[in-house]
């Protein structure tokens, strides 16, 4: 706790980065509740089978792959008296607030496939929102500081500030379902408070950042080079990214998973989720500078491999514990936000130095296209790893004729088997990841946003 309490202590943070951090809790709110939650809330509270549930959510993603690198693509070229990335920001917030207020106050609508349709368009709606607030906030990392260290930090302190806030809504949102008539009623104000939040942050962020360092935008006429270039071209961003796919496939199972693997085999009330989350939560706060540290005297990527190992051996662990001792969850838990910590943390500090190496190979600053592939491969790991743990659920017989030592027995093999499995294709993808960041000297100064493009 002191070493946590010296690091913040010593972070002088200006109001735009501070600003930045600052709407990083939308995202963070929004990943916990979509990530624990949405399937749930399909299953339990709309009614509609696992498979279907998951395609769902599935489907929507393929506009994304067109969506996020386009929209990375865009801010990269944009001129604006408010900068490349910020406006996207504002527009970006509102879109996403309103559809992921829809998405947990649906109409209701007559016929199962009507309800899967309307389920899935509104998610559609929400991921666009999404793309157009997460790819710009995401690039604005690259230049914020072109100290590849001090990027480690400011990554760092984001990620203090996103487990606050999944350690925040973990906290409130088993309370507002608590407080309320029943589920549906409960999930129809999770769908309000969380969409104040995402388009508080999001304002926050917009209006904080008008100072905040800005590279030149791109040529208006160059070339579409939107597609998956970087990934062939730029190797350490491509192993940076397929691990960081495997981490959030990872993610996607483990918290889809917790909800049942509490109340089928432990036998506990759902609402015990926000006990065992805040403490992966402040497990991961209170070794957050720990990582950061070892990273920046050890590399990153060196760090990176052990946090996945760590990550994919912990995930494991639940085969081990009896059904009677499930107290065993909550050290558990912790030793999972130690590591988790690390595996979230530090790809993403990766991503800006392959960003420089990209500029010194092209001559162009592309974080945008960049940062575009890369939360596209994060959403899309979310995504299909709900799809992904919806087929492990119907193996398991949830939803269906399943019950009893056999459900149990699914929902384990599901829990552990799968996230430790996947964790550990991540660690297996990172070995690949060649870059010292050491060896970047950027090009180009840093001009202030508020600079006229000549």
């Amino acid at each position: 706790m002191a070493t946590l309490r010296r690091w913040l202590a010593s972070a002088h943070m200006d109001p735009a980065k501070l600003g930045w951090i600052t709407g990083e809790l939308g995202l963070a709110s929004y990943a916990a509740i979509s990530s624990i939650y949405l399937l749930f809330y399909a299953t339990e509270v709309l009614h509609i089978t696992p498979v279907w549930a998951g395609l769902a959510l599935l489907v929507p993603r393929i506009w994304n792959v067109v969506a996020d690198p386009i929209v990375g693509f865009v801010s990269d070229r944009t001129r604006t008296r408010f900068g490349r990335r910020r406006p996207f920001l504002l527009i970006g917030a509102l879109a996403w607030g309103a559809a992921f207020f829809l998405l947990f106050n649906l109409p209701r609508a007559e016929g199962t496939v009507a309800l899967v349709v309307l389920f899935s368009a509104i998610f559609l709606l929400n991921n666009t929102g999404l793309a157009i607030y997460q790819v710009p906030y995401h690039a604005m990392l690259a230049e914020m500081t072109r100290n590849p260290r001090e990027r480690t930090k400011l990554v760092a302190y984001r990620e203090v500030a996103a487990r606050v806030a999944v350690l925040l809504t973990l906290f409130s949102a088993p309370l507002i379902l608590a407080a309320a008539v029943n589920q549906d009623a409960g999930f129809r104000s999770i769908g309000l408070v969380f969409a104040a939040v995402i388009l508080g942050s999001g304002l926050i962020a917009f209006f904080a950042t008008a100072k905040a360092p800005a590279t030149a935008a791109g040529p208006r006429h160059a070339g579409l080079r939107i597609g998956i270039a970087p990934l062939v071209e730029n190797r350490p961003f491509a192993f940076v990214t397929s691990s960081f796919l495997f981490v959030n496939l990872g993610d996607a199972v483990f918290s889809g998973a917790l909800v049942y693997y509490i109340t089928d085999v432990l036998q506990r009330s759902a609402a015990l989720i926000g006990t065992l989350y805040p403490i992966s939560s402040i497990a991961g706060i209170l070794v957050t500078p720990l990582w950061t540290l070892a990273a920046n005297r050890w590399g990153k990527a060196n760090m990176c491999r052990l946090a996945l190992g760590m990550n994919a051996a912990c995930c494991a662990l639940p085969l081990l514990i009896p059904p009677a001792h499930g107290w065993l969850m909550f050290p558990f838990m912790a030793l999972y936000g130690v590591s988790n910590c690390g595996a979230r943390l530090l790809p993403c500090a990766m991503v800006p130095d392959t960003v420089e190496l990209d500029q010194q190979r092209t001559g162009e600053r592309r974080e945008g296209v960049i940062f575009g592939l890369f939360v596209f491969v994060q959403q899309t790991g979310f995504a299909a790893g709900g799809f992904v743990l919806s087929v492990l659920l119907t193996l398991a017989g949830v939803g269906g004729a399943g019950q009893g030592a056999d459900r149990a027995s699914g929902v384990v093999m599901a829990f552990a088997v799968g996230s430790a499995a996947l964790y550990g294709m991540a660690f297996l993808a990172i070995l690949g990841y060649r870059l010292d960041p050491d060896e970047l000297q950027p090009k180009h100064t840093v001009r202030p946003a508020t600079e006229r493009p000549r």
